[in-house]
Parts: structure tokens; sequence; C-alpha cells
């Protein structure tokens, strides 16, 4: 019964927004919305659940767009691109209230996640090998903290990926190097858990007990959060040269991965075996982006591909 409630049917087609790959999708907190994010240098905002087209939002990135960041309240999305730029936008007016600049070298940022009390903070993770905090209330374009090399948290690659705690007060970003770091922004800690192979994806359980790690070698890892135990290893999708996904469901009691080949993979959490398979887009493109509606809201997913499709995902009808 828990694996035909997955999201695998596929209830619309979110077409029409984005010229080219579509390289992130976010759900907002409510899971109404998502937001696609394209190598156009554009994002767009949509009802996910009627597959309808609300807002595409232009003329902030001069790259790519690569990911984005819904405010709890719905009224703000942080975005990030290839472009070094990291803005925060008023979702009602289509305007960029903040813009802020600092990651450095020609890689620009890879991800972004609002954070803190209230959604007051805006972390965001560059080729650079850092991790930049921002201050949403503050009109400065400078961060209030860089954590990199030289302020002891010591990155050694290309940081690809963010995930935060649903306190907003822990973040986790995925490394280049092999490891996964969980920041404690109450008290500035950073524990590091190393995993053997590049990381392209962290998410967080929405217990706060657990991390999974993607990495590079066709693996999810997880691990224990308080221990930094890896109490399990996910395998059966591929990714093994460009850039996947992994989630929690929104009950934890699946873990779900992108694949090079067009699929999505989903995992008993305790047991590790493969419970579903699904063929989300074609075989011969990569599904860049996964999201997973939040805890508390009806079983959904959204995916995206390079090859410039997204969807929205729900349970079977039947079992709805």
């Amino acid at each position: 019964r828990a694996a035909m409630s997955l999201p695998t049917h596929r209830a619309r087609d979110l077409a029409g927004a984005h010229d080219g790959a579509v390289l992130a999708v976010r759900f907002s907190r409510d899971a109404a919305h998502c937001v696609t994010c394209g190598r156009d240098r554009a994002f767009a905002l949509w009802n996910a659940r009627k597959g309808t087209l609300l807002k595409v939002y232009r003329g902030g990135h001069a790259r790519e767009v690569r990911d984005a960041s819904c405010a709890r309240d719905g009224a703000r999305i942080a975005t990030c691109g290839g472009d070094r730029g990291v803005f925060l936008w008023d979702v009602a007016t289509g305007a960029s209230v903040r813009r802020w600049s600092g990651h450095e070298g020609e890689g620009g940022a890879n991800a972004t996640a609002l954070c803190g009390p209230g959604d007051a903070l805006c972390a965001s993770a560059g080729y650079d090998a850092s991790v930049r905090l921002w201050d949403c209330r503050a009109s400065g374009a400078r961060a209030m903290q860089v954590m990199h090399a030289r302020t002891g948290v010591a990155f050694g690659d290309s940081v690809t990926s963010l995930s935060v705690d649903e306190d907003g007060a822990k973040i986790a970003a995925g490394c280049v190097d092999g490891c996964a770091r969980t920041i404690d922004l109450r008290n500035g800690k950073c524990h590091v858990d190393s995993v053997g192979a590049p990381v392209t994806s962290v998410c967080f359980s929405h217990d706060k007990q657990c991390l999974i790690v993607g990495c590079l070698t066709s693996r999810v890892a997880l691990l224990d959060c308080a221990s930094g135990n890896a109490m399990a290893t996910y395998r059966g999708h591929v990714a093994e040269r460009a850039k996947t996904e992994c989630r929690f469901s929104n009950t934890d009691a699946h873990v779900v991965a992108s694949s090079e080949d067009g699929r999505v993979v989903f995992w008993d959490l305790v047991t590790g075996d493969v419970v579903r398979e699904l063929q989300a887009h074609d075989r011969s493109t990569v599904v860049c982006s996964i999201d997973y509606a939040p805890e508390g809201a009806e079983p959904a997913m959204a995916t995206c591909a390079a090859d410039g499709t997204a969807r929205y995902w729900t349970a079977p009808p039947t079992t709805q």
C-alpha cells in the first residue's frame, strides 16, 4: 500500500516556459506551486496541481539559472546561477528586491536556500568552494558570512548542493571533494562526513535525524545526523557523470533519486530495497532535478530534465 501511494502518475506536463534544458525544479512550502529554472536564463512559477504557467521571470540572470528556493510565506523566491549572482525576487511584482554578488571565479553559484527564522537569511553555494550567507533584510550587497578555507570551513572543491533542516537552523552542503558538511547557524560549528566520491545532492529528513547524500558513484548514502555514521546505501540509479538529485519522501519512508537515463528510483528507507522505478523522462536524457512535496502534503513529485521537459507527478488516482 505504501508503494502504491508513491507519486508515479504523470499528472501534468509543465511546458511552455523554457527554451532548452530545465536545470532545477522546486516546490513551494505548501506544494501548491513550483518553480522551474532554465538554461535560458529564466525561471518560472507554476500552479503545480493544474500545470498552469503563472509567470516567467527574466532580466535578472545573465547566464543559466541553476537553483531556486521558495520562502515559507510564498512571497519571495531566491535564485542563483552561472553568472555568480544570487537574487531575491518579489513573487507578486516580479521585481528583484535584492541582488547579491561575491562568489569568485567563472563557475558561478550552484545552489541556494532560504533559511533562518522567518527565512531572513539566504545561503548560496559556489564553484569557488564557498557557502555564503546573505541578509534578506539588509540593503547591502555583501555577504554577512563567508564559509570557505580561509574562514575555517575547508571546502576542497566546488560546492554543488544545499539542504536546510525543518527548523532552518542547519545547512548541509555537498561538495565535489567527497564530503558533506553540516553547518549549525546558531553556533557556527561544522561537522564533516566523507563519502569518498563527489557529492551532487544532499537532503535532510523531515525529522532532522538523517541526511542523504547523492554521489557520482551511482549511490545514495544515508547518514545519521548525530553521529555521522553511515546507516544504509541505496543503489539502482545511474549517476556517474552528471548532477542528479536525491530526496526523502514526504513521510521519510522512502528515498528517491533521479538518474542519468531518464528514470527516478524509489527505495524503502529501512530495507534499502528498490520499490519502484519510474521512467519519468526519455531514456536518453538526464533527470537533472527532482523535488518532493513537503511533509504534511499529499504525495507529489516534480521532475525536470536536460531535454527541456518538466513534469508533475501524483499518486495513482485510485490510491489518493
